[in-house]
C-alpha cells in the first residue's frame, strides 16, 4: 500500500489478492474463438466436398435434357449402346457401343464435349479413360468399342438402372448387368 501524494492510500500490485485464472483464460479465448470458427469452416468444406465428390458430379447440362428412345439415339449418333456393365469388383462401369454410322460416330466421339456420360441416381459419371482414348481409333461400321466409367462409391450395381447421354440427348435406361 502507497500513499498518493493528496494523502490517500492507493493499492499496488502487491496488495491485490491475485485472480490465477483471469489471465489464462483471456488468453485462452483469444484462441479458442478463431479456432473453434476454423474447424467449422473445414466442416462445412469437408461437407460440401463429401457432397459432390470429384469423380461424381451433380448433372449441369445447358438447356433440358431430353429423354430419346434407342432408336433415336442411334438415328442421331450412328452408336447403339450394347451393354452397360458392372466389373472389376465394382469399381468399374464397362458401357460398350456398336457403330452403325461411323461418321456420325466419329464426329459425337471426337467433340471431347459430346463424350457419353453416364445418368444414375440423379448423378453423372464422367469417362475414366484419356479423351482421346476413342478418338485415336478409326471407327468401322459393325465393329464394338467401349468406354470405362469409375464407379464411385459403388453407385452402379447389377441391376441399376443407366442412361446415357451425349449432350442434352439421355438415352432412355438400360439395366446394368
Amino acid at each position: 500500500m502507497t500513499i498518493s501524494r493528496f494523502g490517500r492510500e492507493r493499492a499496488t500490485a502487491d496488495d491485490t489478492p491475485e485472480a490465477p485464472h483471469a489471465e489464462g483464460t483471456g488468453r485462452r479465448l483469444r484462441y479458442v474463438l478463431p479456432a473453434a470458427a476454423l474447424l467449422a469452416l473445414l466442416l462445412a468444406a469437408a461437407f460440401l466436398v463429401y457432397r459432390v465428390g470429384p469423380s461424381e458430379q451433380k448433372a449441369s447440362v445447358a438447356g433440358t435434357p431430353q429423354l430419346a428412345s434407342a432408336e433415336t439415339f442411334e438415328e442421331r449418333f450412328g452408336l447403339a449402346v450394347t451393354l452397360v456393365g458392372v466389373t472389376a469388383s465394382g469399381g468399374i462401369v464397362d458401357v460398350r457401343f456398336k457403330v452403325l454410322d461411323a461418321d456420325k460416330a466419329r464426329s459425337t466421339l471426337q467433340d471431347e464435349k459430346n463424350m457419353p456420360v453416364l445418368n444414375v441416381e440423379g448423378s453423372t459419371v464422367t469417362p475414366m479413360m484419356r479423351d482421346t482414348a476413342i478418338q485415336d481409333q478409326d471407327l468401322e461400321v459393325g465393329k464394338a468399342y467401349y468406354i470405362l466409367y469409375s464407379n464411385p462409391r459403388g453407385v452402379v450395381k447389377p441391376g441399376t438402372p443407366v442412361s446415357v447421354a451425349v449432350g442434352d440427348l439421355v438415352l432412355e435406361p438400360i439395366i446394368a448387368q
